[in-house]
């Protein structure tokens, strides 16, 4: 610039300044705004993928709640037991416990509602904010969120769609409740119910995205508003638009236009000053110019200090610069290359891009880059790789174009290039969540279906057998009842890492919901093999837990499965390996069965009985037969026991010992034995100096309603409390025995009473009768069967007679069918008799017929043997 000043100021005259001066002046004008242009498009371009990037991983994040809304309502409406309480009969003590559709929709999974819609389109039951109810409270449902439920029932896999819900904005997830080892084909779309679960859209739900996705001050937007820069449309299934979601993204273009622009505008200013004082002073004379001619070289000074504030901030980019010759050799890396890799540039000067990009295994935008180049293209958006100064891997995207000569000869490429590791790291976070299962890390039921497909695919070509294990924790749920959700989490984070040490890398644990695992094993020598990994996964479990201090011993239940026939069947492979698990825990629990043909047809036939037990319930093919109690002194009926009889249509009088425990199982005894109760205090009434007793199962006992059902029961049948007795066994009182003391208490505290059954038979112990509030001990017709045979059954009826006279209590002896039985009994101080000798199990109108005769005075008191 200086030498330009000397021979401008050697020249006189105005022509000079017009024919030199002015073009020059133009020329530097274009070229700042040249400048200005093309940092400006720069920003905008690196705004634009920042944006995009963003987008794209926002409605990354809405898919995988989507999917993870869509597994875990096929966890809970594929399912057994909900089909058969939701669906079959509604049950609805089973449906609001924990650990079914109750409150823990709300406290583990985080749903704001879950509801169950019948196939009439009604709302039958729902968890609104945790809290159960039957149907949906006061509020209606609205009609497009019915019509969205009814029209998923025809569809294989759960629907997930947006709706406005009042004010709010809220996913649904819908799907037909059925059972997975039913075959329901011929069940009609319109007869099926359907399960909701619903998420809103709140503060809390957004938070989260935000935090797993670094997407900042993400909110939804439901007003007509002007969008945000990062916003895309929430779009309901009618294809309207409801709402939007904008966030405030990395915007690395705004933070260059701030550095880079000041200056620019400074250089600007000061040019066109200069250019109107070189026009209105061009005729003046040599001296004039002269002095122009200084203000031109401190203006190129100035010009001087702009160029090397623009290179400052091109280097404080994100982004870093490089450039490459015709044969793609380095000839150029800015300093922003350095910070980021901590590479010296002076290194790599003079290599290929070869020698320090390379290919990205998750892409093939390598070749599209070597193409580009060899084509003389521009190309953006490339990813590659790179190693820093410590060998680390880094993801990048490259962008470039080349490079021109005057005669339009290739002099090289230049480009940019873009760290987008932790994009991509948040990308396969997302991947990896919607594959596996956030406590235990361990694959979900996705993946592990998709591993059974390989797996089973492999096994032609590998001539290895794919064997399938279903576990399930014994007793799982009373951890979580005696220690909380939070000990039960913390169990089966160590269960799954014991399960892993027992496997081979090649195998596959996954943990399929709840307590509920699986594993897929490989091997040339199955059933050996299989066979050696469920002894491993059993002496695992001997060793004890340490979960919050508690030292815990838990068992495991395995049910295996081998391919049969057709090895591409892996429904029918994880469905067999489930029913030999529920032949496992059926023998005892803490044990392994292999799934054989004959399990499945038992399986059937016990379905079949249990519908049919449902059934009988709505049917009234249930009824109660009374059993008289006779007082020993007075000889007379004082009570009578109500016990459950069924009545099936085709198979006739089922035996109580073929149902009752079914019954247990299934849950179905709680709704059952209610009705016995309610039925029996109902009878009584038309008995009035007769007392009932009512035996209560251990699951009936357990249910946290069981004082409140007795005391319903008793309001609404106006039965005096203290003709009431309920029977229980000595089982209830083992496992949690403080538990069972509150529970008794509440019950006397009602005003019945309460009597020991089968007293004897179980774990007996003097401490249950010195401590519970017992106030009859009912001697076992196993010892009563025996007394005139056997001296050690007389003997321990004779002590248990004394026991409960001398703990004031009375004693009643099951199974009386003999005189002798009778006398024996009477002489050692019994106080009351039950059994055929005296009258066995008849319906009410029988009874009643059985106590007109004995009333009668030419019959007296003594009861003869009825039929």
């Amino acid at each position: 610039m200086s030498s330009n000043v000397r021979i401008f100021t050697a020249i006189s005259g105005a022509s000079f300044t017009r024919r030199i001066v002015l073009p020059m002046a133009g020329m530097i004008i274009i070229s700042i705004l040249m400048v200005v242009g093309f940092v400006l498009i720069t920003a905008d371009g690196q705004n634009r993928i920042a944006v995009e990037s963003s987008t794209a991983l926002a409605k990354t994040a809405l898919q995988v709640k989507q999917r993870e809304m869509a597994r875990n309502l096929s966890d809970y409406a594929v399912w057994d037991d909900a089909y058969n309480n939701l669906v079959k009969s509604f049950d609805y003590s089973w449906a609001s416990a924990d650990g079914n559709v109750g409150a823990n929709i709300y406290n583990s999974l985080g749903y704001d509602l879950a509801i169950v819609i019948s196939p009439q389109g009604e709302a039958v039951y729902s968890v609104v904010g945790g809290v159960p109810q039957r149907g949906f409270g006061d509020a209606k449902l609205p009609r497009n969120i019915i019509d969205f439920a009814r029209a998923v029932t025809a569809r294989p896999e759960p629907e997930v769609e947006l709706f406005k819900f009042g004010p709010d904005l809220m996913l649904l997830a819908a799907t037909a409740i059925k059972s997975p080892s039913d075959n329901d084909s011929t069940e009609q779309a319109s007869q099926r119910s359907t399960l909701i679960f619903a998420k809103n859209l709140d503060t809390k739900f957004l938070s989260n995205i935000s935090r797993d996705y670094l997407l900042r001050d993400l909110k939804v937007i439901q007003d007509n508003s002007t969008p945000a820069v990062a916003s895309f449309p929430l779009v309901g299934g009618d294809g309207k638009i409801l709402a939007r979601l904008e966030w405030s993204p990395e915007l690395p273009g705004y933070q260059l236009l701030k550095l880079i622009l000041p200056p620019l505008s400074a250089a600007a200013l000061i040019l066109a000053a200069f250019a109107k004082l070189v026009v209105g002073n061009a005729r003046r004379s040599t001296e004039a110019l002269e002095e122009s001619a200084h203000k031109v070289t401190a203006f190129a000074q100035t010009l001087e200090v702009s160029e090397e504030r623009f290179r400052d901030v091109a280097e404080a980019s994100s982004d870093w610069i490089w450039e490459c010759d015709s044969e793609l050799k380095l000839t150029y890396l800015s300093t922003r290359f350095s910070q980021v890799t901590g590479i010296a540039a002076t290194n790599l000067l003079g290599k290929s891009i070869e020698q320090f990009f390379f290919n990205d295994s998750e892409s093939d935008d390598w070749t599209k880059l070597l193409e580009d180049t060899h084509a003389k293209s521009s190309f953006r958006d490339l990813r590659c790789c790179y190693r820093d100064l410590i060998t680390h891997v880094h993801i990048c995207r490259l962008a470039g174009r080349p490079i021109w000569g005057p005669d339009r000869t290739l002099i090289g490429y230049r480009g940019t290039a873009t760290d987008i590791t932790e994009e991509v790291e948040a990308q396969s976070r997302a991947t990896h969540l919607a594959l596996h299962d956030s406590l235990t890390q361990l694959p979900n039921r996705v993946l592990f279906q998709e591993r059974l497909d390989q797996a089973l695919l492999r096994q032609c070509q590998d001539n290895a057998r794919v064997a399938v294990l279903c576990l399930d924790l014994d007793h799982f749920k009373e951890v979580n009842d005696t220690l909380g959700h939070g000990a039960g989490d913390l169990l089966l984070k160590e269960l799954a890492l014991r399960l892993k040490s027992c496997v081979r890398t090649t195998d596959t644990v996954a943990r399929l919901g709840g307590d509920e695992f699986a594993v897929i094993q490989t091997g040339a020598n199955q059933p050996l093999e299989v066979e050696a990994l469920s002894r491993r996964i059993m002496g695992a479990m001997k060793a004890p837990f340490q979960i919050d201090g508690h030292e815990l011993y838990v068992g495991v239940s395995i049910g295996v499965a081998l391919p049969e026939g057709d090895p591409n069947k892996p429904e029918w492979l994880l469905k067999s390996a489930d029913i030999a698990l529920y032949r496992a825990k059926q023998a005892g629990r803490g044990t392994t069965r292999f799934f054989e043909s004959h399990m499945d047809t038992e399986l059937q036939a016990r379905k079949a009985l249990e519908y049919d037990l449902r059934q009988a319930l709505l049917k009234n093919e249930l009824e109660v037969y009374y059993q008289p109690l006779i007082d020993v002194k007075s000889n007379e009926v004082v009570a009578v026991e109500a016990l459950l009889r069924w009545h099936h249509p085709i198979r006739g009088l089922v035996a109580p010992g073929d149902f009752i425990q079914m019954a247990e199982e299934t849950g179905l005894i709680v709704p059952i034995g209610e009705w016995v109760l309610n039925t029996a205090c109902k009878q009584i009434l038309e008995w009035p100096n007769l007392g009932v007793a009512v035996n209560l199962s251990p699951i009936q006992f357990k249910n946290r309603d069981i004082v409140e059902t007795v005391k319903a029961v008793l309001v609404n049948t106006g039965l005096d409390p203290n003709r009431l007795e309920l029977e229980i066994t000595e089982s209830i009182l083992i496992n949690d025995p403080e538990a069972a003391l509150r529970t008794l208490n509440a019950l006397k505290n009602i005003g019945i009473k309460i009597s020991m059954d089968d007293f004897g038979t179980g774990y007996s112990s003097l401490g249950y009768l010195n401590s519970f509030p017992f106030d009859k001990i009912k001697i076992d017709r196993s010892f009563i069967s025996t007394i005139s045979d056997e001296e050690k059954s007389a003997a321990i009826v004779k002590s248990v007679i004394s026991l409960g006279r001398s703990l004031s209590m009375k004693t009643t002896a099951e199974g009386v069918e003999t005189a002798d039985q009778a006398s024996f009994l009477k002489l050692e101080g019994c106080t009351q008799f039950q059994g055929f000798f005296f009258g066995q199990p008849v319906p009410a109108g029988e009874l009643a017929i059985f106590l007109e005769k004995i009333s009668e005075p030419e019959q007296g008191k003594a009861p003869a043997a009825v039929a």
